[in-house]
């Protein structure tokens, strides 16, 4: 400590002013964005606790609620980070999206679900009703591997109502407007606390690897900033520990992002939640594992290829920067 405060105090005014301005310089812009989410809300911690700024990065976090923009913004690079569910990246980068992975963010495992109402027990008595879903969310994944593989309907069986986004899906099921419906927290505790006989029927932690948040980048960006790839990975991990282990100080400043949210929305949606930190990522990232993000990947792209909503399913592309 002593030694750096007599160089403070010997180096000349002009070039310590000098060398001030060369680093304030060599701060880097970046963009970010995201929906109204908690399993991305550790962003907010690397934010607030300086973890970007320590890195040389100034990151501007934009919340943005229509994910039919995603590929359109992270192809033009008006933004340079997204972060969303790991099938709609891949389905993104299959049509044509110029983006990269980067690492797995979370898993929901119980935090969304499919509701329904009481004289509905199984799958299969789905026939025939009205079930309320948002086909752009990453639950529509999820609601068609439980079709697929826990009944003997296929979607064209049941009246599917979609709508805008999965609250309002939970919000049609509340209403009694719709027999059953996909839908995450806080809805899926308000639905089943509020409605008589609302039951989960299945929920994501039946089909733990359906739903998985993942970071991605713009692909000409990550090649001429891999240093800020690397930079904005570790402030991830960093976060990320930084919720483990103070939870309570962590669930405000997730909070904090977002409107509407309160720390206490934060802490009931954890509970669901498996958060990715660097040692979880680095067991992802292993071919040699069965449950590897390129295996669960694959089954996303070839189920999505399958279904037609793909042009592609080799994603070697996809993951160039991890593998």
């Amino acid at each position: 400590m002593k030694k750096w405060k007599w160089m403070a105090a010997t180096i000349p005014a002009a070039l310590l002013a000098g060398s001030l301005t060369a680093m304030a310089a060599e701060t880097k812009d970046v963009t970010m964005a995201f929906c109204t989410w908690t399993g991305y809300s550790p962003m907010f911690i690397a934010k607030e606790q300086g973890y970007f700024e320590d890195a040389g990065l100034n990151v501007d976090i934009q919340v943005i609620e229509d994910e039919s923009t995603y590929a359109a913004l992270i192809t033009q690079g008006s933004i340079q980070f997204l972060a969303t569910a790991q099938d709609p990246n891949i389905k993104m980068f299959a049509n044509g999206a110029k983006s990269r992975y980067v690492l797995a963010m979370d898993a929901s495992e119980g935090a969304d679900g499919l509701v329904a109402s009481a004289d509905i027990q199984s799958l299969d008595d789905l026939k025939g009703k009205k079930l309320a879903l948002d086909k752009s969310a990453s639950s529509y994944y999820f609601f068609l591997t439980a079709l697929e593989q826990g009944s003997s309907l296929t979607e064209d069986d049941i009246e599917v109502i979609e709508m805008g986004d999965t609250t309002q899906a939970g919000l049609a099921f509340m209403s009694g407007s719709v027999d059953a419906a996909i839908m995450w927290e806080p809805e899926l505790s308000e639905a089943l606390d509020s409605v008589d006989g609302a039951h989960a029927l299945v929920t994501s932690a039946d089909y733990p690897d359906t739903i998985l948040d993942s970071l991605v980048v713009n692909t000409a960006y990550a090649e001429e900033n891999p240093d800020v790839v690397a930079a904005v990975s570790d402030a991830w991990y960093q976060a990320v520990d930084f919720l483990n282990a103070n939870p309570d100080q962590a669930y405000e400043m997730m909070a904090s992002g977002f409107e509407e949210v309160t720390a206490e929305d934060v802490a009931s949606d954890v509970q669901g939640l498996k958060f990715f930190g660097k040692a979880e990522n680095e067991q992802l990232d292993d071919e040699a594992n069965d449950d590897s993000i390129y295996a669960i990947s694959q089954k996303m792209a070839d189920f999505w290829m399958e279904k037609g909503e793909c042009q592609t399913d080799d994603l070697t592309d996809f993951f160039e920067l991890v593998k």
